[in-house]
């Protein structure tokens, strides 16, 4: 699935892969979470995103909603992109989150 065709950006399905980014990657805490890094040598030329929601966030719809705002902030930061290709976000606190205030976090602990 593409998510966003500018950057040529994939969603990150197999879970082999998200343990491996998860084991090696840069760990980022921010006030929503956890922004994990990671740059994969042997598939450079693909650039993948995964979001993970707790259970704890709230029903379906609601982290459902929360999944499509991750995807939607992290496909907008295209600094990311320059030094790494693996991209998994970790959703941990409970309630919605606000597609402005999750893009100034990130962008805040990225510099």
């Amino acid at each position: 699935m593409n998510l966003s065709r500018r950057l040529k950006i994939q969603s990150l399905k197999k879970k082999t892969e998200i343990q491996n980014v998860f084991d090696r990657g840069k760990k980022i805490y921010f006030d929503f979470g956890l922004l994990i890094l990671y740059n994969d040598t042997k598939d450079i030329q693909k650039r993948k995103v995964a979001t993970l929601v707790k259970k704890k966030s709230g029903n379906a719809v609601v982290r459902n909603q929360i999944k499509r705002v991750l995807r939607h902030a992290v496909c907008m930061l295209p600094e990311i992109y320059e030094n790494y290709n693996r991209v998994v976000v970790l959703y941990n606190i409970r309630g919605k989150a606000d597609y402005n205030s999750v893009i100034n976090k990130i962008r805040n602990k990225l510099k």
